[in-house]
């Protein structure tokens, strides 16, 4: 099946399962500064700060998840772009996630450096009464150090990690409160457009991308089928149109850091075993080892550790995540 295929199967999936809200704009939550929806008001990004670490201290940073990437078949898949940045950059297939490997309480630790034990997110659904991550997250802890910051989410229970005023913008789904278990969603190519429009406009110093397409074919046809093969290249084809749209701006010391928040295995995930749990782990862009196997033991809570360490600023003490410094110069 031709990538174009799943697009158009998941457009079809989305009258019949009522995902009519796809279609919607996102919600869109502005920095608390700005108190308005118009991107155009929001302040330009302001001076990096003194770094505190030996870090590359990269001027800019693009956080992608992919949704459900298990490992194994993503090196399967027709993913071009992606391979090509993992034989670049710095890169492991077996980093691990965190029980329960869950999409929310998977972001929550990979955006916050928390065990799940501490931040408490257990539940995986829209659910607005629980209310927001009452940690803080390396998105959060950048904008109170100064830095610009933006989020791009396929599926509308991220929004629970981004707050009003823990990102410049904050782009998810328009929940639909009839819509119990999240089937909200927006298409990879869908996500990557805005995301490379808003850095267009803005250059955000953290970029957070979330592409959801795997995932969801996945649960409606397997890890793996050809419908999630498929799937995948779309969201190939997303992370192309991110590394070209971002190239095109013209920044310099860019990082691309690129993993996942779980794999599967027939039509689920969630329970500690290898193929819910092993993920991709690829750091690619300036001042990043080229062709280089990372060696060192990664798990999720490192990518908030990695981003903190990057930008130069520290994660509270409470955080398990070691920021992975053998892939970069």
């Amino acid at each position: 099946m031709k990538p174009t295929h799943f697009t158009k199967l998941l457009s079809s999936l989305a009258v019949t399962l009522a995902l009519v809200a796809c279609k919607e704009e996102p919600r869109t939550v502005p920095s608390a500064a700005t108190q308005t929806n118009s991107p155009a008001a929001i302040p330009a990004p302001r001076p990096p700060l003194t770094p505190t670490t030996s870090a590359a201290h990269a001027a800019h940073i693009v956080l992608v998840s992919l949704d459900g990437g298990r490992p194994d078949f993503l090196q399967q898949a027709q993913m071009p772009t992606l391979h090509a940045m993992a034989r670049e950059g710095a890169t492991t297939w077996a980093a691990r996630s965190i029980v329960p490997p869950l999409t929310l309480p998977a972001h929550s630790s990979m955006l916050s450096g928390l065990a799940p034990e501490v931040h408490q997110v257990y539940w995986n659904m829209w659910i607005p009464a629980f209310g927001p991550l009452r940690f803080p997250t390396v998105f959060m802890l950048a904008k109170s150090n100064g830095l610009s910051a933006a989020m791009f989410s396929a599926k509308d229970k991220l929004g629970y990690l981004f707050p009003p005023g823990s990102a410049d913008v904050i782009s998810y789904p328009v929940p639909d409160p009839r819509d119990y278990y999240g089937t909200n969603v927006f298409s990879a190519g869908k996500v990557a457009e805005q995301a490379v429009k808003y850095f267009t406009q803005h250059r955000p110093r953290l970029l957070f991308v979330h592409l959801s397409d795997g995932d969801i074919a996945g649960h409606y046809y397997g890890w793996p089928s050809p419908e999630q093969y498929a799937a995948f290249a779309e969201c190939d084809i997303a992370l192309q149109t991110l590394r070209t749209g971002i190239a095109q701006v013209g920044v310099t010391n860019l990082i691309f850091l690129i993993t996942a928040d779980h794999g599967g295995a027939g039509l689920s995930h969630g329970v500690d075993r290898p193929e819910d749990m092993t993920i991709p782990w690829i750091a690619w862009g300036s001042g990043v080892k080229r062709g280089h196997s990372l060696t060192t033991p990664i798990s999720l809570p490192d990518t908030a550790a990695t981003i903190a360490w990057l930008l130069g600023f520290k994660l509270p003490p409470n955080t398990i995540g070691q920021p992975v410094r053998e892939a970069f110069e």
